[in-house]
């Protein structure tokens, strides 16, 4: 029998909870899984950051917890190592395996990543801080773990806010949840759009400076960036921070510090690329004669 209209309410449908902080929704996640398996161990990727001023957004939830730990490595692309972290999966009984879309992208291996985690029936968790436009526009990202968590502040003009939400609620299952993001009141594919055109202009503006290497030279449909990461080379990264922000640039220097967990890891991500990492902004706000100055003036100094 085929009804007049869809009447399934569980069919595609995903809950979301408001949270304070992206952090605050991964502490709720960490807990689900605790309550479930409470010398349960976490699998983390190996380029964690630390600041003074907010501790580590992902870090921070995961000690709070007290289950164990391990991280899996990541190379100078942020990209994983498959093989190390099925191996550091085996290892471990009912695992909970965090990926993390830094920047808004997903890893190149995502799908056989993501395929291999389902079939063994591992618990893992999508942390779209930085992508949840890749998620919700894009549709690249956030539906195949239980659960995916967002940070708006990352994205939208907001001071806080974040959402956890749950993939794959099961059937005849009794929430009062509402969508909140009836209540968002900004155009998100429009923003979307923006971010990925400002980032191919600003991607193309940079082939002409040396000294700068792209981390993601190809913008691929559905991805939103968070913000426009490249490698520094033969200049000091903290320097041309400090400099394009006193100039009115105002470059990011995310993950410039890793937590203390990290600092003997042999990743190449953290060992790496945390000391010559920097983003350029190209959102929503940013226009194409402002993205022509900023450019103009790295030229000065990294080509100097």
């Amino acid at each position: 029998m085929i009804t007049k209209k869809a009447l399934n309410k569980n069919l595609y449908r995903r809950d979301w909870v408001y949270t304070n902080s992206a952090r605050e929704a991964w502490s709720k996640i960490i807990d689900t899984y605790k309550k479930l398996h409470p010398a349960g161990k976490i699998l983390l990727p190996s380029y964690i950051g630390w600041s003074s001023n907010e501790g580590s957004g992902i870090f921070d939830s995961v000690h709070d917890s007290g289950l164990d730990y391990d991280f899996y490595e990541l190379g100078m692309r942020l990209e994983i190592n498959v093989e190390d972290l099925k191996q550091k999966v085996s290892e471990n009984e009912n695992p909970l395996v965090l990926l993390v879309h830094y920047f808004g992208f997903i890893d190149a291996s995502y799908d056989q990543i993501t395929n291999w985690l389902i079939t063994n029936n591992v618990f893992f968790v999508e942390d779209a801080a930085h992508a949840w436009l890749t998620d919700l526009i894009g549709g690249r990202s956030g539906r195949k773990g239980s659960y995916s968590f967002y940070s708006l502040h990352k994205l939208l003009p907001l001071s806080t806010g974040g959402f956890m939400v749950t993939n794959n609620v099961k059937e005849n299952e009794d929430t009062d949840k509402t969508n909140p993001f009836l209540e968002l009141n900004y155009d998100l594919l429009s923003i979307y759009n923006i971010r990925r055109i400002n980032y191919n202009y600003l991607c193309n503006l940079l082939r002409d400076v040396s000294g700068i290497e792209v981390i993601f030279e190809n913008l691929e449909d559905g991805i939103c960036p968070q913000t426009l990461p490249v490698i520094v080379h033969n200049y000091n990264r903290d320097k041309l921070y400090e400099e394009m922000n006193e100039m009115g640039f105002g470059l990011v220097s995310l993950y410039h510090t890793m937590i203390k967990c990290l600092h003997e890891h042999k990743s190449r991500a953290s060992a790496e690329l945390s000391k010559k990492i920097i983003n350029l902004p190209i959102h929503q706000d940013v226009e194409e004669n402002q993205m022509d100055r900023m450019v103009l003036e790295l030229k000065k100094k990294l080509n100097a």
